[in-house]
């Protein structure tokens, strides 16, 4: 039967007129989809309140069905439906009106419908001057299927929807934890780094004041070096003279020794004959005097120490050149206080070092021609005396 009448339908001649129809031209059987499908239900509430006498407890249906058969005919609902129909898919109007013909619609209609939204295609193909009640049923048949379709997959995205909600908020849940964590992790890291800053801060204090004391010491070592500039030579030569007196005291040692080890009868000889033979000096005394002894026979040095230690006075020697260099001459006549020269026993370059040097310095020096212990001490009681006699001027 239903085939019959789509059939009956379909034989009829297309509408030949170019007026667009309105919504009440529609059949009854349309305005339900074109209403419900075509217009938000935030509209339908708010039309209804305007051109409605409502009770105030209406639910949306009970508008939806207020509106519909307000539809059906001419009206004052009904002409303010139309009006935001056509401001509503002014587009989709003007696309459909490229089409001339009832075929051409259907298949415009058909590309339409496969789209998510097809509103605006709905209400264009309805009111299209070439739509027939054969295309209006083909078209109502469509949206109805469609209408079931949306239903139930509404019903499936409303069920993965709730999935989804309780997914989100599983997701939410372990987002505040993250964040959490982030957090706190966050906060240690600024500790951290402040801990680190103060830490540096107090590395850079300690740097600059090690760096301020570091200047410090130069400065006032270059201080020291301007107001002392021999100060490296004295070092050098109070050095010496400390090796000096520890052999000296090295040697003394060995010499009472060697005394204490010789034969009884060496130890009750008589010393008349060493006096009768050298003639003993007054005795002289020289403090804590420095005396340098310049040339002379190698083995008579320990009579020289003898002699300059047995007046008080600290010792040293220096061969003239023939074993020590002639540079080490410089310190020990800077050290000495007192110098005798034994000219025969020397080269001539120690010689105008020591006279240079003496001349400069204003050093007491004695000559001495003959290299023996005999002349070495009467030169050492003369270098005394005459420092005896400086010292009582």
């Amino acid at each position: 039967m239903a085939s019959t009448c789509c059939a009956a339908l379909a034989a009829l001649p297309a509408s030949t007129g170019s007026r667009r129809r309105r919504l009440w031209d529609l059949g009854h059987h349309a305005h339900c989809p074109v209403i419900g499908v075509c217009l938000p239900l935030s509209r339908l509430r708010e039309l209804a309140r305007r051109h409605l006498v409502l009770q105030g407890d209406e639910d949306d249906y009970t508008l939806h069905c207020s509106l519909v058969t307000a539809a059906a005919r001419r009206n004052r609902v009904a002409e303010a439906l139309q009006k935001d129909l056509e401001q509503r898919f002014s587009l989709d109007v003007r696309s459909a009106a490229q089409v001339k013909c009832r075929d051409s619609l259907m298949a415009w209609w058909r590309t339409r419908a496969a789209q998510p939204e097809f509103a605006g295609a709905l209400w264009a193909t309805l009111t299209h001057a070439r739509c027939d009640e054969w295309l209006e049923m083909r078209v109502l048949g469509q949206v109805h299927m469609l209408q079931h379709q949306v239903g139930a997959a509404h019903r499936v995205e409303a069920g993965r929807h709730q999935e989804l909600v309780a997914e989100h908020q599983a997701l939410l849940r372990a987002y505040a934890e993250a964040q959490q964590r982030v957090t706190a992790w966050t906060q240690a890291q600024a500790r951290e780094q402040q801990a680190w800053a103060q830490e540096r801060m107090q590395h850079r204090a300690a740097v600059i004041a090690l760096q301020t004391q570091l200047a410090q010491a130069q400065e006032q070592l270059q201080q020291w070096q301007l107001a002392r500039p021999d100060l490296p030579e004295r070092e050098a030569l109070r050095q010496r003279l400390e090796a000096q007196i520890a052999r000296n005291h090295a040697l003394q040692r060995e010499l009472q020794q060697r005394s204490q080890h010789l034969p009884a009868v060496a130890a009750v000889r008589p010393v008349v004959s060493t006096a009768e033979r050298v003639p003993k000096p007054a005795a002289v005394s020289l403090g804590r005097r420095v005396v340098l002894c310049v040339g002379g026979r190698g083995g008579s040095v320990p009579q020289y120490r003898q002699a300059v230690e047995g007046c008080g006075a600290q010792f040293l020697h220096h061969d003239g050149g023939e074993e020590h260099k002639p540079a080490q001459l410089e310190p020990q006549l800077a050290a000495a206080d007192l110098v005798i020269c034994q000219t025969g026993c020397i080269s001539h370059d120690a010689y105008w070092r020591v006279k240079d040097h003496c001349k400069r310095h204003g050093k007491r020096c004695v000559f001495v021609e003959t290299p023996s212990r005999s002349a070495f001490e009467r030169a050492l009681a003369e270098a005394a005396a005459g420092e005896g006699t400086n010292a009582t001027a």
